[in-house]
């Protein structure tokens, strides 16, 4: 049992330290205290909700009422059809009429004490009343020819009411408005003029303003049109809505994280539809806080506690840990600390075995890459050199089959100063000096064969002969420039330039021979596929890296320059 004890005892604490984590579950019974009381602030909001809906539905009624008596009495006096139809009257006649009207109209009660109106009477005679101290922003003839009384005149009913975009004092003209408007019509039926009540979007919204929360709910007036016709939320006054189609009358649901919720106002046949964002809703509980104060204070507790036990526990995790931060990337047989328990032993023990294994195998594999890389450049320089003599012997031939027995001879003596400056050499590396000792060479031999027509040239500076070069590097560039440059043209020079640009040595070889396009890839291609140019080009990487090697520029017609770029090595 102690054995076991001992080789779980790592696991062991941790368990201990998980039972004291359990307190945590406080957190868990927060959130389903949380969850339940939102629940039930829910339904009470949806319970007087409900009220509050109910109260604004009589409160219209109301309204709608009030309008409706006043707008009955101003048709049934009979000095207002005496002063607005077009029956003949004396001036004294319409003076008594108007001081009628105006003693009906002081006797009229408020339809409303939140609710701040305009009474308005239109008549075919021209005349136009005001029931306070505002100026009409339209007279009586503006008013006969405008739609909403057209859409009242086409529609059965005596009394309609109807949402405009406009105003009817110069007040409230710019202002989206209600207007209840009442056919005045005579004994004979004929529609003489209109008694009209204008209420703004703004004041009918004080309904409810008063009531309703406005950042938790949202109150919407809907006519038939799905039109907004006023709301506690301003900016959608006026707007069209797919509430209507959402929800049926008398019906409580949520979308989207809002609680809708449907009643009717039959007098008009508009909907009232109050809209509650629960997130706000939830907001207003105050339990957030509370619960989060209590959750940080647990959390506080519990975790100075359990750290506490498991930094006394864990430190010889933490001291392994500290110990494989030092470990470089480059292995140099560090080796980590072991102790604390018997699981992080083992562990350090291990790690050690990995640290000593992949050290082995980084230094071994350092080994193989630069054996396997000298392979590469002396099979290179293998291949060149058999390339190079055959070259040159077959060059040598040409001019024994020709019979110039004395450029042979030449020819042969440049051949065996070549081949001690190269084959003899057994160096990666030679002197700027004797690389361009041996390209001289091999030039002789080449303007025996191909005559003085192809002119050759070095230019390359004294200051340059000491730095390192690859060996055999500069005389296959020289003799692709001889074999292919010139095949239409049968002239030309060949340049070769050396300089010093920062930290890097630089060779071109220059031609004006027949040039090729560089956008053809398989020209550019050819250019590199003869064996010593493609061999020059990887050897130079191999040795140094990707950065360097061969570029080739060309223009068809004009020539072809050969670049080398190499290390500045002394």
């Amino acid at each position: 049992m102690k054995k076991k004890f001992k080789e779980y005892e790592l696991v062991t604490k941790l368990l201990v330290v998980l039972v004291i984590a359990l307190l945590t579950q406080a957190i868990i019974l927060s959130f389903f205290i949380y969850d339940r009381s939102k629940n039930a602030y829910i339904h009470l909001f949806d319970k007087s909700n409900e009220l509050t809906l109910g109260k604004i539905q009589r409160d219209f009624e109301r309204l709608n009422d009030n309008i409706e008596n006043t707008l009955t009495m101003v048709a049934n006096n009979p000095a207002v059809e005496n002063y607005f139809s077009n029956d003949p009257h004396s001036s004294l006649d319409n003076y008594a009429n108007v001081k009628t009207i105006q003693q009906m109209n002081r006797s009229f009660t408020s339809i409303s004490p939140s609710i701040n109106y305009d009474l308005m009477i239109y008549g075919e005679s021209g005349h136009t009343f005001v029931g306070n101290e505002m100026l009409a922003s339209m007279d009586a003839a503006a008013f006969m020819r405008s739609d909403v009384v057209q859409k009242a005149k086409a529609h059965k009913a005596s009394t309609q009411m109807f949402f405009v975009d406009f105003g009817l004092t110069t007040r409230d003209q710019t202002k989206s408005s209600i207007l209840f408007i009442k056919k005045l019509t005579s004994s004979l039926n004929h529609i003489y003029g209109y008694a009209v009540i204008a209420i703004t979007a703004d004041e009918l919204a004080n309904l409810f303003n008063e009531t309703i929360h406005s950042e938790v709910s949202k109150i919407y007036l809907i006519n038939e049109a799905n039109q907004i016709i006023t709301s506690n939320e301003t900016g959608m006054i006026g707007a069209k809505t797919n509430l209507l189609n959402d929800l049926n009358t008398n019906e409580t649901k949520t979308v989207d994280y809002n609680r809708l919720t449907r009643v009717p106002l039959y007098r008009q046949n508009l909907a009232l539809i109050s809209k509650v964002n629960i997130r706000s809703l939830v907001n207003q509980m105050g339990l957030i806080v509370p619960i989060v104060l209590f959750n940080l204070m647990t959390l506080m507790v519990v975790g100075a506690i359990v750290f506490r036990y498991m930094n006394r526990q864990t430190k010889s995790i933490y001291a392994l840990i500290q110990s494989l931060k030092h470990i470089k990337k480059i292995p140099n047989n560090t080796q980590v600390d072991v102790q604390g328990t018997y699981e992080t032993k083992t562990l350090g023990t291990t790690i050690n075995q990995l640290l000593t294994t992949i050290d082995e195998n980084y230094f071994t594999s350092i080994e193989n890459e630069k054996k396997k890389r000298q392979l590469e450049i002396q099979t290179m320089q293998a291949q060149i050199q058999p390339h190079f003599i055959y070259n040159t012997l077959t060059s040598l031939k040409f001019l024994i089959w020709q019979k110039e027995n004395q450029k042979a001879i030449h020819g042969i003596d440049h051949f065996i100063d070549l081949l001690r400056s190269t084959i003899g050499k057994k160096a990666e590396t030679i002197t700027v000096e004797e690389e361009l000792k041996s390209v001289q060479s091999y030039i002789h031999i080449l303007s025996l064969r191909y005559g003085d027509d192809i002119a050759t040239r070095i230019m390359v500076p004294d200051e340059l002969y000491p730095f390192k070069v690859p060996n055999m590097m500069i005389q296959p560039i020289i003799e692709n420039a001889f074999l292919h440059a010139f095949q239409t043209k049968k002239s030309g020079f060949i340049t070769l330039f050396g300089k010093i640009h920062e930290t890097q040595l630089i060779f071109e070889i220059v031609d004006n021979g027949d040039g090729f396009d560089t956008n053809q890839k398989k020209k550019n291609k050819d250019y590199f596929s003869g064996i010593g140019v493609k061999n020059v080009n990887e050897r130079i990487k191999l040795l140094y890296g990707k950065e360097y090697g061969l570029q080739i520029q060309s223009i068809m017609g004009v020539g072809t320059t050969v670049k080398i770029t190499l290390p500045l090595i002394s």
